[in-house]
């Protein structure tokens, strides 16, 4: 794109968001005034899908944007400062490319929010009314920090350019200030969430009168939930950033591109399955809060009505690491001295299968009364693994076989130096060895005790120590491949078209998972707005079946990723626009 002084683009995107808010408010008041007024229990209806499919579906694609441009600029940021740090012109080129992607998916973000902000209060203006009452305060800071983040995200895009050498310090803090603002809008929006799933009885009361308001902000699930949004914004965020480089890879038409968007495709999916590492153990944090709130949400959620949405889940996190396992088995290829590690892959592929296997084994399967009469109610074998004592021990073991394949890329191209590497490696296999025997062991004895002890001891303990046997193997190698002989360096580029499948495959198959655990997180209220408080009297307080949920979020994925296309072919056609002109993209 050409190139726009910062003061201009300040103008812009003040104008840009202006203009969406201006017109998002004037069509909500010409709807107010047009359309006939709402039920008596405060529902207007939306034709043919109805209005819970049209605000699911505008609510997603939102949810899935704004986590976007709300994830990319964390670790665009880190890699710019270590840019700066390290005086790195490469990755200079790969944080502003990466800012390049969210800087113009703002547009599409407001755009889908403004349809948003019009829907909600027309076709639940009761409900939007009383969460304005209790939250209201919280929209308009909401509306100041995104005026806010606009300009500062304006600024820190179009100055790039400008502010290099002694400026790039106050660059990269302006680029901190960005991040902040995001962290600030997403703790808000978290705020609503949390107080309509796990309502603070010291902030509202049974009837839905105010009592204090910050209370009402804090409720039970609003840091965890935001803890998790943050993890997984930055694991969306790096996958849709690593399947627009594997785009421009299959697209490109030099080596030299080649190997640009290789490594940047290799560098998005590693900060990608890097922190979802992390999400497992908040995921958790997040239910033991629900479950404080109220247990019988919780079972709802774990064992009842959404049990077999977690098979789902397996099998789309299973499809996921063996989307990643793949790339990084194939990346051997390009890694001078990568053959001396191939005899691993069969392996490490057996694992992630069986652990893949037993995460998406069933508790009860549909039987028919003969059989249930023959075998009971559960598989006298199978049974025993559809529990989440089996299935959190799975997740351990895969997950540990993922961060393996992952040391081994990494490590194929080095020999070490130390006096000590025969040591190293003696310590590293047994820190694998144990770590896995550890996590199967609390696995098998998890069937032996309560499921309070399970969930409040044994399961922390089992992340714990997947956790721990990470930093013990990033800190061994870490000391014993300093000063490593490298064989070569990695042959960027020199990889096959269908290793860039996977890496779209990764982000096609999050992005759908994000909206089914999004239909679970509100399906846990079941046929209520605010959970205790405000009940859902529409003709759709009922909770959908897990087929009409999937058919949605397949609607709202192929949505999305319709969008996200028209985001690159814009980005291209920019850059051929200013290649032809001379300008800087």
């Amino acid at each position: 794109m050409a190139d726009v002084s910062p003061s201009k683009s300040l103008i812009k995107g003040v104008i840009k968001l202006t203009l969406f808010l201006g017109v998002g408010f004037a069509v909500l008041f010409i709807l107010n005034r047009v359309l006939s007024a709402p039920t008596e229990d405060g529902y207007r209806f939306f034709p043919v899908i109805g209005s819970r499919v049209w605000v699911w579906i505008i609510a997603q694609l939102h949810l899935n944007f704004a986590a976007f441009v709300l994830g990319v600029p964390i670790f665009a940021v880190s890699m710019e400062f270590m840019s700066w740090r390290r005086n790195d012109e490469r990755l200079d080129r790969i944080a502003y490319d990466f800012t390049k992607l969210f800087t113009l998916a703002y547009t599409l973000t407001a755009a889908v929010g403004t349809i948003l902000l019009i829907s909600l209060p027309v076709l639940y203006p009761k409900f939007i009314d009383h969460l304005m009452k209790i939250l209201g305060p919280t929209w308009w800071v909401y509306v100041l920090v995104m005026y806010v983040e606009t300009l500062v995200c304006y600024y820190y895009f179009y100055s790039w350019r400008q502010m290099k050498g002694s400026k790039k310090g106050t660059h990269v803090a302006i680029g901190g200030l960005l991040n902040i603002m995001g962290i600030t809008m997403l703790l808000i929006t978290s705020s609503w969430v949390g107080y309509m799933t796990t309502p603070n009885p010291h902030g509202v009361s049974e009837t839905g009168e105010l009592i204090n308001r910050w209370q009402a902000i804090k409720s039970y699930m609003w840091i965890p939930l935001s803890l998790h949004r943050l993890f997984a914004n930055v694991v969306f965020g790096a996958g849709i950033a690593a399947a627009y480089a594997a785009y421009r890879f299959i697209t490109a038409e030099t080596d030299e591109q080649r190997a640009y968007y290789d490594w940047m495709g290799y560098t998005s999916a590693m900060i990608s399955i890097g922190f979802s590492l992390i999400l497992p153990g908040i995921g958790y944090l997040l239910g033991v809060e629900i479950y404080s709130f109220n247990e019988q949400m919780g079972i709802q959620l774990m064992g009842g009505f959404f049990a077999w949405l977690w098979v789902m889940q397996a099998i789309l996190i299973g499809a996921i690491l063996m989307f990643v396992n793949y790339y990084l088995w194939i990346s051997l290829n390009k890694m001078p001295g990568g053959e001396r590690y191939f005899k691993y892959v069969k392996y490490l592929f057996i694992v992630n299968l069986l652990g893949y296997a037993v995460w998406l084994t069933p508790h009860s399967i549909a039987l028919s009364l003969e059989e249930a009469r023959r075998m009971g109610a559960y598989h006298p074998v199978l049974g025993s693994l559809g529990v989440m004592a089996s299935k959190n021990t799975a997740v351990v073991v895969s997950y540990m076989a993922t961060f393996l394949s992952f040391t081994i890329f990494k490590i194929s191209n080095k020999e070490p130096i130390v006096s000590w590497a025969k040591l190293g490696h003696t310590i590293r296999a047994a820190v694998i060895v144990l770590s896995t025997a550890a996590a199967i062991a609390i696995g098998i004895y998890s069937y032996m005790v309560t499921s309070a002890v399970r969930v409040k001891v044994l399961s922390p303990i089992q992340f714990g120590i997947f956790f721990l046997s990470i930093i013990i193997l990033f800190v061994l190698d870490t000391m014993m491949y300093k000063g490593a002989i490298v064989i070569g360096e990695p042959r960027w580029g020199k990889m096959p078209e269908r290793s860039q499948y996977a890496l779209i495959g990764i982000t096609v198959t999050f992005t759908w998972l994000m909206a089914m655990m999004g239909y679970m997180r509100s399906g846990g209220r079941q046929f209520w707005h605010v959970y205790g408080i405000v009940k859902d009297t529409s003709p759709d307080a009922y909770l959908p079946t897990h087929g009409y949920a999937a058919v949605v979020s397949s609607i709202v994925t192929v949505i999305f990723f319709a969008l996200i296309g028209l985001l690159f072919w814009s980005i291209m056609k920019l850059e051929k626009v200013a290649d032809k002109g001379g300008a800087q993209t």
